[in-house]
């Protein structure tokens, strides 16, 4: 009988494995050891085996903590994606029943879909699938297709901008990747109705002019780097200055509210100003374009019935939401 690749795994203490996602997590014996409840010594020992078993350093000491070395940067991806897949065999029957599951949904998202959403898609599960768990993670650009790939992250939200035509122009592009539009969005700019821009004029309008004059608010995850209407603005010779840059939607309208700022966001935010915000929508005076909100995975997770399900909850959550234009 000829020999399969799974041989050599009788001769390897697996539970080494479990060792090394741990470590490569921390990146430090200590914490690792913290999380998996034994001794620093313990975890030591368990590294000196690794290394043994791998023929290769894995982790050496760094500024910052361990460095993975290029054999260990090989080993993380399918580590992680196999005991990944173990779990979720070992502790998920093979039809997933939502009323039932204990399981949890990891994903990113924008700040705007989670207040949007997630009460709505929490209050389907509350009926649904009463143990089910979600679990909202910071986006970490690094990290993003890694994370899909081995199932650490379910999905990613997020804008895909739309080019003349109205096709989506994929922002993250790589083999493997699946997506699913939830609905298009569109610009507006956010100011305080009584703003001093609008004394002389009998409509509640912006001119380019009088946009480029004003101090902007910027949505800025990273703090740093231009957006989309200054990418449009220079196209046309024009330029703004942002007086403010903040890492989320959320906040902005209470920012807004109480200055002269103004802020371009997508016509989404509207939803979630206060009743009594003296903040309003007003068209922008450039032609910025419009974007597709995407639920993005690894398509090694199409079939998951667990992963499917909630997709589709996901989905229905806006198909049944008359105010978003689904697409």
């Amino acid at each position: 009988m000829s020999a399969t690749h799974t041989d050599g795994l009788p001769r390897l203490d697996l539970n080494l494995l479990v060792a090394f996602d741990l470590l490569v997590q921390e990146r430090s014996v200590t914490k690792a050891a913290e999380r998996a409840g034994v001794t620093q010594s313990a975890m030591s020992h368990t590294l000196r085996r690794l290394r043994e078993a791998f023929g290769d350093e894995l982790l050496v000491r760094g500024g910052g903590g361990m460095l993975l070395t290029p054999r260990a940067e090989k080993l993380v991806g399918p580590i992680r994606s196999g005991l990944v897949a173990l779990e979720r065999a070992v502790h998920e029957p093979d039809r997933f029943d939502p009323r039932t599951s204990k399981r949890t949904f990891r994903f990113v998202a924008p700040d705007l879909f989670d207040v949007v959403a997630l009460p709505r898609i929490l209050e389907r599960l509350g009926r649904a699938a009463p143990g089910v768990d979600v679990g909202v993670v910071p986006r970490d650009p690094t990290r993003l297709l890694p994370e899909l790939e081995t199932g650490e992250l379910d999905f990613v939200i997020l804008p895909l901008p739309l080019d003349e035509g109205g096709r989506e122009l994929p922002e993250l592009a790589a083999p493997g990747l699946a997506r699913r539009t939830l609905f298009h969005d569109s610009y507006r700019c956010f100011l305080r109705g009584d703003h001093p821009v609008f004394a002389t004029r009998k409509t509640k309008r912006l001119t380019v002019a009088a946009f480029c004059k004003l101090s902007h608010a910027m949505v800025s995850p990273t703090g740093t780097g231009d957006g989309v209407v200054d990418r449009y603005l220079r196209a046309q010779g024009r330029s703004r200055r942002v007086a403010l840059r903040i890492p989320s939607f959320y906040a902005a309208p209470a920012i807004i509210a109480r200055t002269d700022l103004v802020l371009t966001a997508p016509t989404t935010l509207s939803r979630v100003l206060p009743a009594a915000s003296p903040v309003i929508a007003v068209p922008p005076p450039i032609a910025l374009p419009s974007h597709a909100i995407a639920l993005v995975w690894h398509e090694r997770y199409s079939n998951d019935p667990g992963h499917k399900w909630f997709r589709t909850l996901v989905a229905e959550v806006f198909r049944d939401d008359e105010s978003v234009a689904i697409s």
